[in-house]
């Protein structure tokens, strides 16, 4: 089975937790307000139906984008269809990190599940946003 996933929304980077003057560590107001933003598109996108992919479900990442708007900067004819993307944040870790775990709970029940991704890209578009195909149940 697959599924497939956009969002319209500005990739944002997991950053550490952070401890404050009483010493308990908390999730940054932006990284939350992220995750939680994309609970919602989630939702509204799963098909009708949907039922979460259970635990000990292979699960395989077709392809997850991430695509950043170019910066005003850049003239027309740098602006050139899926330019990479080389600054921060980076791939492997921060942006990642952010995004499945909004999706864990919600999509699949543990994202320990994912055995393979076959596309990762960061790049710039004419759009911020994120896309995804999983397929699973194989």
């Amino acid at each position: 089975m697959e599924l497939t996933l956009k969002f319209n929304v500005t990739p944002v980077p997991h950053q550490s937790v952070k401890i404050g003057r009483n010493g308990i560590a908390y999730q940054p107001k932006r990284v939350s307000d992220f995750k939680a933003y994309i609970r919602r598109l989630t939702r509204d996108q799963l098909p009708e139906g949907f039922e979460m992919i259970s635990a000990g479900t292979p699960i395989i990442v077709e392809y997850l984008h991430y695509q950043f708007i170019y910066p005003k900067s850049f003239s027309k004819k740098a602006r050139i269809n899926q330019l990479p993307k080389t600054t921060k944040p980076d791939l492997l870790d921060n942006l990642n990190k952010a995004f499945i775990d909004a999706l864990e709970g919600l999509v699949f029940e543990q994202d320990q599940n994912i055995v393979e991704v076959k596309s990762l890209k960061k790049f710039y578009g004419e759009c911020d946003c994120i896309t995804l195909k999983l397929s699973y149940g194989i």
